[in-house]
């Protein structure tokens, strides 16, 4: 009975995870970058949602690239030329935190970034 439940809750979070990540399209201003072992990007606070789900909007974001390996997660783009206070435009996979807060992820796909608007 205990394997069985185990499995039904594995496969329920595994469900759950896969559900939760999307692509998303948004724009806001760059309030902090970051660096931590394996992870670098900016805090956003966002103020536009172009895709993605609505009550992401008036949030902050934790926009990162990680360490990993770039054949089986190709990497996203960070313009190095972003500055804190800078509007950005972002394109990434959305995984939700908490509501509120969220973390936009840049590896995936070699199409994801996090660039100033123009």
């Amino acid at each position: 009975m205990r394997l069985k439940l185990s499995l039904i809750f594995l496969a329920l979070f595994i469900f759950i995870s896969c559900v939760a990540a999307e692509d998303v399209r948004v724009e806001g201003n760059a309030i902090e970058k970051f660096e931590r072992i394996g992870a670098w990007g900016w805090i956003v606070s966002i103020d536009k949602v172009i895709s993605g789900p609505s009550e992401i909007e008036g949030g902050t974001a934790t926009v990162y690239l990680t360490s990993a390996n770039p054949d089986e997660y190709p990497p996203g783009f960070i313009d190095p030329n972003i500055g804190a206070g800078d509007r950005v435009a972002i394109y990434g996979q959305l995984e939700t935190i908490e509501l509120g807060e969220y973390d936009i992820l840049l590896v995936g796909s070699k199409e994801y970034y996090i660039k100033p608007v123009s």
